[in-house]
């Protein structure tokens, strides 16, 4: 095989003593030389400068050119007919197709994060901090549906109100209130239950707790104030009840002086008169008691009582303090008055000063005042009292 032919820069010139020249016999070594030349060249690899690939192989053509393989995705996209508004997309491994994509789309592929997006579809700021909530808890609270005063319209369903409540001020209803328990409390400071009669001219009613007592009480006014007395009264601590009525009956129409059987009696004891059955108004009269003397004791008669003559605790002073300033009738004191009149009504105090002498309540040293009214009963010149009290 001859050797390629020469190049400069990879571009071929024809060797010297090669062209012919006019009347000039053509000499035939360096003309079969150029001739082989051309043959080797021929099937030579062309060079890139010459508009060759420089390889005899397509592999190495790729590599001489730096281009790859062709790929399948390559193909498919080749095959795809593209329009305004399209965009390539994937349908399986190395398969494409196109599909529409609006210029509104486009406004929405170009924004930069969540946020512009967000405002590019038109969410407004307030639903924009609703979808930044991390929580349902926080949505909630945005939402302001974690304050059940919030809640202005609607009806509420049963299953949303189960459980204790408390802290309700003031419950209204227009139905009936039904319960499966056995029980329905009211508490606090002196309760009570209305019960309210909207027909004209209709008296409204109260049950009512007042301390240890019980009372039914009625509006006949309407001035919403209950009246006085009672209907009914119980009494708890005491056992008493009371009725109020112009007539009260029994189931049996016995009305109040007939539930007693008329034919008991009351009979008048030892020292009383009187008595009768309770078929009218009964009078027991106390006889007139006997003088009380040294010698008396407690005994009664059919006519009459005495008694025997003591004192207690309450008419016979039998404190210890020096201060005490409350003392029985009939106790006596020692008290200063500046020579009072025989008597004569004084207002004793402690001396405040000592704790063993009383003043009258007008002296500089006066204390604390006794309790009651005091008069002297003799004094013994030099102003001391001595005084007695009366009431």
């Amino acid at each position: 095989m001859e050797a390629p032919l020469p190049r400069t820069g990879g571009v071929y010139s024809p060797p010297a003593g090669t062209k012919g020249v006019p009347n000039t016999t053509i000499q035939s070594v360096p003309y079969n030389a150029l001739v082989d030349d051309l043959t080797a060249d021929a099937n030579a690899a062309r060079p890139i400068t010459a508009g060759g690939t420089g390889a005899t192989s397509a592999s190495a053509a790729r590599t001489a050119l730096g281009a790859q393989t062709a790929h399948a995705a390559l193909t498919s996209i080749s095959g795809l007919t593209t329009a305004a508004d399209r965009m390539i997309y994937t349908t399986a491994a190395d398969a494409y197709a196109t599909t529409a994509l609006t210029p509104f789309a486009r406004t929405l592929l170009d924004d930069a994060n969540a946020a512009a997006a967000l405002t590019t579809l038109g969410v407004s700021a307030f639903m924009q901090t609703l979808l930044n909530d991390a929580d349902a808890a926080a949505a909630r609270a945005t939402l302001g549906a974690n304050d059940a005063s919030n809640l202005t319209a609607g009806t509420v369903p049963d299953a949303r109100i189960s459980g204790a409540y408390s802290g309700i001020t003031t419950l209204s209803v227009s139905g009936k209130i039904a319960t499966s328990g056995n029980e329905i409390e009211i508490s606090g400071a002196n309760p009570r239950l209305k019960f309210t009669d909207t027909t004209s001219g209709a008296y409204d009613f109260w049950a009512y707790v007042d301390s240890q007592n019980f009372h039914v009480l009625v509006d006949r006014t309407g001035n919403g104030a209950w009246d006085t007395p009672h209907p009914l009264q119980l009494e708890g601590d005491t056992n008493i009840g009371y009725l109020f009525g112009s007539q009260i009956l029994t189931a049996g129409n016995y009305d109040a002086l007939g539930v007693t059987p008329e034919a008991r009696t009351i009979t008048a004891g030892n020292g009383l008169t009187g008595g009768g059955d309770l078929a009218a108004n009964r009078t027991l009269t106390l006889g007139t008691p006997g003088s009380i003397t040294n010698s008396t004791t407690n005994s009664v008669t059919s006519t009459s009582h005495t008694h025997a003559l003591g004192f207690t605790a309450a008419e016979v002073y039998t404190g210890t303090g020096a201060n005490d300033t409350s003392f029985p009738l009939g106790h006596i004191i020692l008290c200063y008055t500046n020579n009072i009149a025989r008597n004569a009504s004084v207002t004793p105090s402690l001396r405040s000063n000592l704790n063993y002498q009383y003043l009258y309540s007008g002296h500089t040293d006066a204390g604390s005042v006794l309790s009651g009214t005091w008069r002297a009963r003799g004094t013994n010149g030099d102003g001391w009292t001595l005084l007695q009290r009366v009431a």
